[in-house]
């Protein structure tokens, strides 16, 4: 729940600030970055967060909004793995793009919270009856 409030805050506070930021919000249609080690891995315009290229991604469930130097938003995709495996991929991935977990919980859906010195990252992986769902939520201060 505060990861939403902070989500709409962060929305609210840029939206109203329009004479203060320059707003643009990112076209995160295809990936950016095509790892050149492993070519299972894509980066969209999140940096540091690497997706399997095999999930599927959600574009209508998805935004990402940059003011100034900040990126902000979620991106959200779909595929066939179980939730375990997608769990663990990350906790190994984001430490190895230099980022140190925060904290976690584990109902219906597991969430890990990373933190990083430009800003803040949460995953949220739920396994559904026919796919299993992945949200990366950023707050970036890219410098």
């Amino acid at each position: 729940m505060w990861l939403f409030l902070c989500l709409v805050l962060t929305f609210f506070l840029t939206t109203n600030s329009k004479n203060l930021f320059a707003q643009e919000v990112i076209d995160v249609s295809k990936e950016i970055n095509i790892t050149g080690a492993n070519k299972d891995l894509v980066y969209f315009p999140v940096p540091f967060i690497p997706v399997l290229k095999d999930l599927s991604y959600q574009g209508e469930q998805s935004a990402l909004l940059k003011t100034g130097k900040v990126i902000t938003g979620m991106l959200v995709f779909k595929g066939n793995y179980k939730a375990n495996s997608l769990l663990e991929f990350y906790k190994v991935q984001m430490k190895n793009n230099g980022w140190e977990e925060v904290g976690s919980f584990t109902s219906k859906i597991t969430f890990i919270a990373y933190k990083r010195p430009e800003g803040q990252a949460f995953i949220s992986v739920s396994e559904r009856y026919f796919s299993t769902e992945l949200r990366i939520v950023v707050i970036l201060n890219q410098n």
